[in-house]
C-alpha cells in the first residue's frame, strides 16, 4: 500500500513537472512574442525618428542656402529660383556659400537692383546747400 502511495506521489510530481514545463514553454512563447512586438514597435519608432531627422536636416540646409543667397545679393523675389539652382550645386559637393556665390555671378538677373540713395550734406555756413539760392532770392526782396 505504501508503495502505491509512493508511486502515486511520484506520478503526481511528474505530472506537476510536466504541467510546469508546458506552462514554462507557453510563458517563453509569450515572452518571445512580447519581445518581438516590442522590437517591432522600437524599429517603427526609430524609423519615424530617422525620417523626422531627415526632414529637419533638409529644411535646415534649405534655409542655410536661402540665407547665403540673400547675403550674396539675390533678390528676395527670386529667392526660390536661386534656391533650386543652389540645391543642384550643393548636391555636386559644394557648400551653400560657394553655391550662392556662383549663382550670383552666373545669373545676374537674379540679383537685387541696387538703388543709389541721394546723399545730403549740411555745410556749416549754409552756402553749399540747395536752399542757399532760395534764401538769396528772398533776402533781396
Amino acid at each position: 500500500m505504501q508503495t502505491e502511495v509512493t508511486e502515486n506521489n511520484k506520478t503526481a510530481e511528474s505530472e506537476k513537472n510536466g504541467i510546469s514545463e508546458s506552462t514554462a514553454g507557453v510563458e517563453q512563447n509569450e515572452n518571445a512574442e512580447q519581445k518581438s512586438e516590442q522590437k517591432t514597435e522600437q524599429e517603427s519608432a526609430d524609423t519615424a525618428e530617422l525620417k523626422r531627422i531627415e526632414e529637419l536636416s533638409e529644411k535646415l540646409s534649405d534655409t542655410e542656402t536661402r540665407l547665403q543667397l540673400l547675403l550674396a545679393g539675390i533678390a528676395k523675389e527670386k529667392l526660390s529660383e536661386g534656391a533650386e539652382l543652389a540645391r543642384g550645386i550643393c548636391k555636386a559637393g559644394k557648400t551653400p556659400e560657394e553655391a550662392a556665390r556662383e549663382i550670383a555671378e552666373a545669373y545676374p538677373h537674379l540679383r537685387s537692383v541696387r538703388r543709389e540713395v541721394p546723399k545730403f550734406s549740411a555745410s556749416g555756413s549754409g552756402d553749399g546747400d540747395g536752399f542757399a539760392a532760395i534764401r538769396n532770392i528772398f533776402a533781396k526782396r
